[in-house]
């Protein structure tokens, strides 16, 4: 007898262990908020201020499982309890778009609703019982047109999907509360068309949504509106391998040795790719280098360029003059800081250290008479007492570029690994199509220029650790 019962004690155990996997799985979106990496809920998080939020990202870091989870939770009106983004108090019409049939329903179709089985959804990210119905699309075996999901409020969602090969046309006559764009439409008038169907949404106070793909076709009108036209109603995100712990070294290394030359920084890191118009025009890899301690006898000179509502950069310039090979070992850049606030962020490696800086230092306040450069000599800041110039007074920008691209290419102009700011002005900072730079990211390159213009002003690195400023441990910090 108790024999069993222990035997029917085993069995009702493993039946609950069943269910309560069962469970999990069915109603994971539950608990997914709390796994998901910090920059994932930053994404989120800015869904709340901005109408449209734009991830370009590397391939395989999980940018469409970011923005699938974060169509169910607007579907179903389920929100976690540290949700920081933007919430529907209503049911909503969603629209998810693809690049066609096939592919709405393996990515975004099956992850949100699973599979069809005896004329049910098995239920995905949204568990079954909350499918109300569906309608099939046309033309592609397993599509569907429409699914209709219960909402928390007791409404009902309607999600509709959409492939780019259907054209722009037939984007019309809906009101949408919310969109999930997802690879990005070679034709470029699919999203004004979207956008056109959310002015209306969200009880006529403007429906928005969110852009996840790789940058495959390059630097289109898209990918330039979210890069180089930051705005209210827009923000972009930019992120890559880096980012991505889950994707361990063996899987990168097949994954690289698998992707072409040219296309691997827009694989890795989410890097539009830009042909003839890139103006440092290498790889991140042959410009990065291991953090090291620097030598007492390397030369070190600090730049800044002043900004407000645009970041200000700070970075720090080491030259190996027997070798005449340039190291950029520090970089930071802040909006709407002040001077003291900035020094107080770079102090540590800053005190001591000569600053270049450009024109619009000399720049006069009215109302005190100051000029700007006299602001950061008050807060700290060791400022040269001239404007960043060449040596013979000039202060030409394409000489600059010009020498500083060609210590590039000999090997003799490197970037500390870590400083991803610096990488990804480097590979955005381009021309336009009539060759001129496009001013737009460029403040840490801005203040390189102005370090390596003015060299003659660095410092040996022997004075700073020696006590003449003040000890600064890289060894520690890298």
């Amino acid at each position: 007898m108790l024999a069993e019962m222990a035997r029917a004690d085993k069995v009702n155990l493993l039946a609950m262990l069943k269910e309560k996997a069962r469970r999990a799985e069915v109603y994971r979106y539950k608990t997914m908020f709390t796994g998901l990496y910090d920059w994932q809920k930053d994404f989120i998080s800015h869904t709340k201020d901005f109408g449209a939020v734009c991830l370009c990202a590397a391939n395989r870091i999980g940018k469409t499982y970011t923005g699938t989870y974060i169509d169910s939770v607007h579907l179903m009106g389920d929100y976690p309890e540290d949700w920081k983004g933007h919430k529907f108090d209503r049911p909503i019409l969603a629209w998810l778009l693809g690049y066609s049939g096939e592919k709405t329903r393996d990515l975004l179709q099956q992850e949100l609703f699973g599979r069809i089985s005896q004329g049910k959804l098995t239920g995905g990210l949204i568990p079954p019982e909350l499918i109300v119905d569906y309608k099939a699309m046309s033309g592609t075996s397993g599509a569907l047109r429409e699914v209709r999901v219960k909402h928390l409020s007791g409404g009902i969602s309607t999600c509709q999907f959409w492939s780019y090969s259907q054209g722009q046309h037939a984007l019309m006559g809906d009101s949408v509360d919310w969109y999930h764009i997802d690879e990005e439409p070679r034709d470029q008038s699919i999203y004004p068309q979207v956008l056109t169907r959310t002015a209306t949404g969200d009880s006529g106070r403007g429906g928005r949504g969110i852009l996840t793909f790789t940058p495959e076709n390059g630097r289109t009108e898209l990918v330039i509106k979210f890069m180089d036209e930051p705005g209210k109603s827009q923000y972009f995100m930019q992120k890559g391998w880096d980012d991505a712990p889950h994707l361990s070294d063996e899987i990168k290394e097949s994954l690289l040795d698998s992707f072409p030359a040219h296309q691997r920084d827009m694989r890795t890191k989410g890097t539009p790719m830009l042909g003839h118009g890139r103006i440092y025009d290498l790889s991140e890899d042959f410009i990065t280098c291991d953090a090291f301690e620097i030598p007492k006898h390397f030369y070190v000179i600090n730049a800044l360029d002043f900004g407000w509502d645009h970041p200000q950069a700070h970075i720090q310039l080491v030259w190996d003059r027997d070798q005449d090979i340039f190291y950029v070992t520090r970089a930071l850049k802040m909006r709407q800081t002040s001077p003291d606030e900035a020094w107080g962020a770079v102090k540590q490696w800053s005190k001591g250290i000569p600053v270049a800086w450009p024109l619009d230092g000399l720049q006069t306040e009215k109302g005190s008479g100051k000029q700007q450069k006299e602001y950061y000599e008050e807060a700290g800041f060791e400022m040269i007492y001239e404007r960043a110039t060449w040596e013979d007074g000039s202060n030409g920008v394409e000489a600059g570029l010009y020498e500083i691209r060609d210590l590039m290419r000999k090997g003799k102009f490197k970037v500390f690994s870590g400083l991803r700011d610096v990488f990804d002005e480097i590979l955005q900072y381009h021309r336009d199509e009539k060759g001129k730079i496009v001013k737009v990211r460029d403040d840490l390159l801005d203040a390189i220029r102005y370090a390596y213009m003015m060299k003659r002003e660095a410092i040996p690195f022997g004075d700073i650790i020696d006590g003449k400023a003040q000890e600064i441990n890289f060894e520690s910090e890298w």
